[in-house]
């Protein structure tokens, strides 16, 4: 049945109010903490070989092959059609198979996917094949894994274990994109030796968790909740409409996040600062609102005052638009000459990524926990999360690549594209603000 576009934004609030179906394997009472720490590990390391693939892959391709923002942003938004596609069939797939034995599966086809590169990755067609297969994969990873995490918790619990989540995916991110400086430098071929390498050892890992549950007759799972009770629907009228209410705005903001990200991770590689620095010293400096993204996921994870203040993601969405360009776009004001100087810039350039990884994060994360904390942690809004992630990756770097066409090649065409679509997510979260107080 085809869905109104309010129901996808929602979660499908309007399903909440049905029960939930019924539980089909063993309740995770008693056994949260080691099952839950198993999948953060799993988390932890498929987010440093997802990092490698797709996030640091525009430093590969700008040192390699020589490509330009406009090349890394055409890649950019093809990954993003087939994410959003694959995001959305992530549901339908961890209902028929299970959420672990669906990521059991994906992890070694993501591991044969990298491979492949492993043994040939001077081919900038192959690289690319590849790429699409490998992201549209991932895509179906996350909202499994997501729900795994989520089952089971109410409000509170919730908050804390996604806060966890957050803190883990990204802080592994951060570190691998610094590092992938060195290791583009000295161990190009790591770059996808080390994922094939990870996915392989995390579907073992899952592979034994499954037959340890068999050994202790526990049913098998089948995609179904978890949860312990429709925590939200204890929760007074008001709280609700709080709810909500962040649900919609942080849902219109999410994907304005990776517009933001995924046009950063295309264009900073070619930023003429970043160009200047030593290879292994350009990726740390790329990485710094990654950094400040997992001290912002920390923060959340260990508060609840967001909880209640929808509107701070207007404030969020904001700074959005001037971190992004206040990083990309050099002031003419800042002293020296700005084919000499790299202080003055530098500086600038760090300062406003630690706004943007603050911002980053809020949005991230409310989108994350109030979508769960109103569909009771299913897989269905983890799909529906990760293809708004998707769309943002296709609104920002396709309209920076069209726009770099239209300007003959000038990154400031694309950087005023990626603005206005930044605007127009700015506009949409003020008006929900207004509307539905």
């Amino acid at each position: 049945m085809q869905q109104s576009t309010s129901e996808v934004l929602a979660g499908r609030a309007t399903d909440d109010a049905r029960p939930s179906p019924p539980l089909t394997y063993a309740s995770t009472r008693g056994a949260p903490g080691r099952r839950i720490g198993v999948y953060y590990l799993i988390e932890g390391i498929s987010s440093h070989a997802v990092a490698l693939m797709l996030s640091s892959i525009y430093f590969y391709t700008t040192g390699r092959f020589g490509w330009r923002s406009a090349q890394n942003f055409l890649l950019a938004a093809v990954l993003g059609v087939i994410y959003v596609a694959c995001a959305l069939l992530a549901h339908a797939i961890t209902s028929r198979l299970g959420r672990r034995q669906t990521l059991v599966a994906v992890y070694l086809a993501m591991s044969a996917a990298a491979a492949v590169l492993a043994f040939r990755h001077d081919s900038p067609p192959l690289l690319a094949a590849v790429l699409f297969v490998y992201s549209g994969l991932s895509a179906i990873s996350w909202p499994a894994l997501e729900s795994l995490v989520s089952s089971g918790a109410g409000a509170h619990e919730l908050s804390r274990r996604l806060g966890v989540y957050n803190c883990v995916w990204s802080g592994a991110g951060a570190v691998t994109v610094a590092l992938s400086g060195a290791l583009l430098k000295y161990w190009p071929a790591g770059t996808f030796v080390i994922p094939a390498s990870w996915h392989v050892l995390m579907a073992l890992l899952l592979i034994g968790l499954l037959a340890k549950n068999r050994g202790a007759a526990a049913p098998v799972e089948t995609e179904g909740s978890t949860s312990s009770g429709h925590a939200h629907l204890e929760a007074e009228p008001e709280l609700l409409r709080v709810r909500t209410l962040a649900l919609w705005m942080s849902r219109l903001a999410l994907p304005a996040t990776f517009v933001v990200i995924s046009s950063l991770l295309a264009a900073m590689p070619t930023l003429p600062l970043v160009l200047r620095l030593d290879p292994a010293a350009r990726t740390v400096v790329g990485s710094v609102w990654m950094a400040a993204r997992w001290v912002a996921f920390l923060v959340l994870g260990a508060t609840v005052w967001w909880h209640t203040r929808p509107r701070a993601l207007l404030t969020a969405a904001l700074l959005l638009l001037a971190g992004f360009i206040a990083v990309t776009l050099r002031p003419q004001w800042l002293p020296g000459e700005p084919e000499l100087s790299t202080g003055p810039w530098l500086l600038w350039m760090v300062g406003w990524q630690v706004v943007l990884g603050l911002a980053l994060g809020l949005i991230y994360a409310a989108s994350l926990y109030f979508g769960m904390v109103l569909s009771d942690g299913s897989t269905e809004h983890g799909g529906y999360h990760e293809a708004l992630i998707g769309l943002g990756t296709i609104l920002g770097p396709g309209a920076g690549a069209l726009a770099e066409k239209v300007g003959h090649g000038d990154p400031y065409w694309g950087v005023l594209a990626v603005s206005t679509v930044l605007a127009a997510s700015v506009v949409a979260c003020g008006v929900v603000a207004i509307r539905r107080v």
